[in-house]
């Protein structure tokens, strides 16, 4: 399954494209809460390496996985300039236990002086694993791909050059019925991609991206 808003190891910098696959262990990636997350070698998507840990749902965003620079988080691969590197697409496949759909969202930081975009709530399944697939285009509003910019400016320019720490997590907004319980959340293949033009037009000829 898709909800809809392109490989490699572990890099020393910004690298795209990349997928976080979690093939050894947990790559750096840590938990916001108080809760270790756990490595698993497989059952995650064609039943490779995942991560997981547990989260109570609350009235507030809560940061269920993070990866960022300061721990290392994928050895730096998705910290840097993602407008100069040409990311196109963010996606992560997410799983949960809880018994209805719960809404996730997609934070991308800069660090610094607090510049972050937040997705609008991403509706997960249950028992399954979701691939979310956010594209980096500068859409904001209820309609949009997020929900806000956050810092000084608050401008789409100033969180994309400097993207420092992921994060994923469950929204503020959730079913009534599951708001303080606690339930099994799972991360896999956590990668950003750039768009491949079939054909260049002759004034951007040089352009990396083209074919």
């Amino acid at each position: 399954m898709t909800v809809t808003f392109a490989f490699a190891s572990h890099a020393s910098a910004l690298v795209v494209p990349f997928t976080e696959d979690f093939s050894e262990d947990a790559a750096g990636w840590i938990s916001d809460g108080t809760n270790s997350l756990t490595w698993h070698k497989e059952g995650g998507i064609e039943n490779q390496a995942f991560i997981s840990t547990t989260a109570t749902v609350n009235a507030g965003l809560d940061i269920v996985f993070r990866g960022n620079s300061t721990h290392f988080a994928s050895d730096g691969a998705f910290v840097g300039n993602w407008l100069t590197a040409g990311v196109t697409t963010f996606k992560a496949y997410v799983k949960h236990d809880a018994p209805v759909p719960l809404n996730f969202f997609v934070r991308l930081n800069a660090g610094g002086m607090g510049y972050a975009a937040c997705s609008n709530p991403i509706a997960v399944k249950p028992n399954e694993w979701v691939l979310i697939s956010i594209p980096i285009i500068d859409s904001l509003g209820p309609s949009g791909i997020w929900q806000s910019y956050e810092g000084a400016g608050k401008r789409f320019e100033a969180v994309f050059a400097s993207i420092k720490d992921i994060q994923v997590g469950l929204d503020a907004t959730q079913p009534a019925d599951v708001v303080g319980n606690t339930y099994h959340v799972s991360l896999a293949k956590v990668s950003t991609g750039v768009l491949k033009f079939a054909k260049c037009p002759k004034s951007d000829s040089q352009h990396k991206n083209c074919l």
